[in-house]
């Protein structure tokens, strides 16, 4: 073979594989959805097969995996809604207080955890808790947004005790995936 040809061949191999090596990845979340609060400022992500809620209730939103399984509730505040001086742990709190009013045996499953990201803030409460003979867990989350510290979140997330392990990173990414910015718009 001409040597000019074989330089040829190596110049195009060269050249698809560098293509090919820079062809867009799948993205991570493909499949997945986006569900806005009910005035349309925060979205969230969830994986596929997500739902929004179809009756009424008493979150901003709130969504279930596909066997209704999961569910998230979100409810969206303003820090203004807080009385003066109040720290928004208290928010949190309350809302801590109000599930636990309704439920027996309720109890911390994990100590609490916050998560300082660069945008935002992430204060994290795990409890186990038991209605109608049953035994849940009950994730709840403050979420304050430093670019925008008078809208505050609470997330609650439910699961069932014997799906935790597999479920918690599911929640852990939804929250996860707003705390990174993803589509989160605030008006």
């Amino acid at each position: 073979m001409k040597r000019e040809t074989i330089v040829k061949r190596f110049v195009v191999t060269v050249a698809f594989l560098t293509t090919a090596g820079c062809a867009p990845a799948p993205r991570k979340d493909a499949g997945s959805q986006y569900f806005a609060t009910a005035n349309g400022s925060v979205e969230f992500q969830f994986p596929a097969g997500w739902h929004k809620a179809k009756d009424d209730n008493p979150y901003d939103l709130q969504c279930f995996s596909r066997d209704e399984s999961m569910t998230t509730g979100v409810f969206q505040f303003e820090k203004r809604d807080l009385a003066e001086g109040a720290p928004t742990h208290k928010l949190l709190e309350r809302q801590v207080d109000d599930l636990r009013s309704k439920r027996e045996n309720f109890k911390p499953l994990e100590e609490e955890q916050v998560v300082r990201l660069e945008k935002k803030t992430l204060t994290t409460l795990v409890y186990s808790g038991e209605k109608d003979s049953s035994t849940y867990y009950y994730r709840f989350t403050l979420i304050e947004f430093t670019e925008n510290p008078e809208v505050l979140l609470i997330v609650l997330q439910v699961a069932i005790p014997s799906l935790w392990a597999k479920d918690k990173p599911i929640f852990e990414e939804i929250t996860k995936a707003l705390a990174n910015g993803s589509r989160v718009e605030l008006r």
